[in-house]
């Protein structure tokens, strides 16, 4: 009995080193191809997004002499930790370098440490909403939404104080806001509490909706997306030139255009890493189109020859610093 076992023990001993020893680079040659999965209605998944797009409707330019174009570029928002205010007209919100599922839980906390309460917290759809606050005779209650900010890695809070009238809720108006007050505090939260550099894994989805995405169309033209409305994005941009140091010559807001320029002579911008000599000088038209309601394109051009290879460099630059 015991000389069969050792046989077998052998067998298969050896047949694993046999399986560990041999080459299987090219197993993956042997599968089959499977149906595809089929995703209930009710069921939401990540998004996909093709940065390797083949230009399919032109079957002439698929093969040896079609170019993959370049990927969507990605900057991290650095290890700042950065937290500020914005303000846009009567909208709030706070910024934070940190991804909605590390911030995700941090709001959690601080709601339960708020005083306000809280009532439901909806990881899928980053809504937190507070515990009821009396107003007068009517019921009310602030309700937070944790969303991906414009940069990669970064988050935005916006909070909003609703007002029960019958069956509707309506944003209270007036010194009875709530919301400036609550978002001080959060800023308050963000800046003194340590960050424990945990993350949500029931918040995980919230990391997929970045607001800005630097891309390349089938004809090779370069732009980038923003998530926006357009009141926003033309601030997001004007921003942006600001941070970036690019100078701007004349602007139209009706029309959604900045005027840039950069010389060589200027030790400042992006430019300044590629020419050494004080021959160059670069004239831009940047565009910021409204395509809807809640998306915006940004595309650059320019007149001069020589600056048109460096479209791409600029939109790079200003897709770096929006925030």
């Amino acid at each position: 009995m015991n000389k069969l076992f050792s046989i077998i023990c052998t067998s298969i001993l050896l047949s694993s080193c046999s399986y560990f020893l041999t080459d299987h680079k090219n197993d993956y040659l042997k599968e089959k191809q499977e149906k595809p999965l089929i995703v209930p209605e009710n069921v939401s998944t990540r998004p996909i997004i093709d940065y390797y797009p083949i230009n399919t409707n032109n079957s002439q330019q698929v093969g040896n002499q079609y170019t993959v174009p370049m990927p969507q570029q990605v900057f991290s928002s650095g290890t700042s930790n950065e937290v500020r205010m914005h303000k846009l007209g009567e909208i709030r919100w706070v910024y934070v370098e940190t991804l909605p599922s590390s911030a995700w839980p941090m709001m959690n906390d601080f709601w339960l440490t708020s005083g306000y309460g809280l009532s439901l917290a909806d990881p899928n759809t980053g809504i937190i909403e507070s515990d009821p606050i009396p107003i007068s005779e009517n019921s009310s209650k602030l309700v937070m939404k944790v969303e991906h900010g414009i940069r990669q890695a970064s988050s935005e809070i916006f909070i909003s104080h609703l007002l029960q009238d019958q069956d509707e809720w309506l944003r209270v108006q007036d010194e009875e806001n709530l919301e400036e007050e609550a978002l001080r505090r959060v800023l308050d939260y963000f800046a003194s509490t340590p960050s424990s550099g945990g993350t949500s894994l029931v918040a995980l989805n919230l990391n997929y909706g970045q607001k800005a995405a630097l891309v390349q169309d089938d004809n090779e033209n370069s732009f980038i997306e923003l998530k926006l409305e357009y009141a926003r994005a033309w601030a997001a941009v004007d921003r942006a030139l600001k941070e970036a140091l690019i100078q701007v010559n004349d602007l139209d807001r009706d029309e959604g255009v900045f005027y840039v320029s950069f010389a060589n002579s200027e030790e400042k911008g992006f430019l300044s890493s590629f020419f050494s000599g004080d021959t160059f000088q670069g004239e831009f038209k940047i565009s910021v189109k409204e395509i809807d309601e809640t998306t915006c394109r940004v595309t650059i051009t320019t007149q001069q020859e020589e600056a048109k290879s460096f479209e791409r460099e600029l939109l790079s630059q200003i897709n770096q610093s929006l925030s």
